[in-house]
């Protein structure tokens, strides 16, 4: 959206709809999300209707013959020391950092459409570039040759220009070889088949709308998906940790059942046949060969790790963000020089070429002066590409457009 090319944000959405691999990581999401309702029901009491009917045979007076039962029963564990709401927790912790991996891979496949867009922009170019320059050595040769018939110039001559377009053939054939598997690797990576692609503005508009403010709030760094998501699995450990602790404690549960019993099932649900009971139950963890004590232990180690990756990843992207506005600045000094080259090297080929023409150069001079434009119009393409390619860094490094400031985590 920064750019405005209504194609390359057609080719985004494409692949958001129909790349494998995002499409595996948003299954990866929804797991995390019913995992997290799992463990929220942990609050709730858990309900259960059960009915049998059989024949007991027992020596204890009138306990024998048939017996039917239905009965509803609930069990509800009372979380006192907030084993429970812990578990939640990091349950909750572990989706929220799934889900912001989900951003994380939404972003990065962003970002690669936009590069390889860019480079089959960059090949577009050049090939235009090779074919501009095909035609002028074309007709360079065909004057030689035209001079040649006439005596002004030597067959040597002739056969430089004719080297130097068949030169240009083969480069402009190389080119044309990696604008198709440019093109290719773009389609696959939007999850369609190889094909040719629809192209929106050219390379030089691309360049010209590119635009980064010179300061950027100090806060955007703090919504980068992988930053976010090293923070929930941290807050996701540091619960686990509550869990554990939790285990060790006494867990109380809080049972009833209510329901009806009877040895004739035409009368099961008769009111004098009606039975309920409530308990209290305590569970409490006296000798466990040092399990509980193990999975504190390993709860803790775990939350260090956690913690360590988390400052890790802050370091990573704080590079990452440095790093990018370096190839910004570069490559837009880059950009500039190369483009006053190609239109300081443009001027001095069209004096070569009069000279030539009125017999005051050598057509050694004409032939360099083809070659180091073509060379430089090439060089300009890459470092245009290049340039767009760092903003795209650049919004990758922020965890997304440079305009627009993280959401709150809900």
């Amino acid at each position: 959206q920064t750019l405005g090319d209504s194609v390359l944000l057609a080719l985004m959405d494409t692949a958001r709809a129909h790349n494998q691999d995002l499409i595996a990581t948003i299954a990866v999401t929804r797991e995390f999300q019913a995992r997290y309702a799992i463990d929220r029901s942990g609050f709730s009491p858990q309900v259960n209707i059960t009915g049998s009917g059989g024949t007991v045979d027992s020596k204890i007076p009138g306990v024998s013959g048939d017996l039917y039962f239905a009965s509803a029963d609930a069990a509800w564990e009372l979380d006192l020391w907030g084993r429970i709401r812990r578990t939640s927790e990091a349950g909750k912790a572990s989706y929220f950092a799934r889900t912001e991996e989900l951003r994380g891979a939404e972003l990065s496949l962003a970002a690669a459409v936009a590069t390889g867009y860019f480079a089959l922009l960059q090949y577009d170019r050049q090939l235009a570039g090779a074919e501009r320059t095909l035609a002028s050595r074309q007709e360079t040769a065909a004057l030689s040759r035209a001079r040649f018939r006439e005596g002004q110039v030597s067959r040597l001559d002739v056969l430089q220009f004719e080297s130097q377009v068949q030169e240009t053939q083969a480069q402009l054939a190389a080119i044309a070889r990696l604008r198709s598997e440019q093109e290719n690797a773009l389609s696959v990576l939007v999850g369609l088949p190889p094909r040719g692609l629809p192209r929106g503005m050219p390379l030089d508009q691309q360049v010209s709308n590119f635009d980064v403010p010179e300061g950027l709030p100090s806060d955007l760094l703090a919504r980068r998906p992988d930053v976010r998501a090293a923070e929930e699995d941290l807050r996701a450990a540091n619960a686990r940790i509550g869990v554990a602790w939790g285990n060790r404690l006494p867990q109380v549960v809080l049972t009833g059942e209510y329901g009806y019993v009877s040895n004739d099932l035409s009368t099961l649900f008769e009111s004098q046949n009606n039975t309920n009971r409530l308990f209290l139950g305590i569970a409490v963890p006296i000798f466990t060969g040092g399990r509980l004590q193990g999975e504190v232990t390993v709860a803790e180690a775990q939350a260090e790790q956690a913690s360590a990756r988390y400052q890790q990843v802050v370091l990573r992207a704080l590079q990452d963000v440095e790093d990018a506005l370096v190839a910004i600045r570069t490559s837009r000094d880059q950009v500039s020089a190369q483009a006053a080259q190609v239109e300081t090297l443009g001027t001095s080929l069209e004096l070569v070429q009069h000279r030539y023409q009125n017999g005051l150069s050598t057509y050694l001079e004409v032939l360099d002066a083809q070659r180091t434009l073509f060379n430089a119009e090439l060089s300009l393409a890459q470092a245009q590409a290049l340039q767009l390619a760092s903003g795209v860094r650049l919004y990758k490094a922020l965890g997304g457009p440079w305009s627009e400031l993280g959401t709150a985590r809900e």
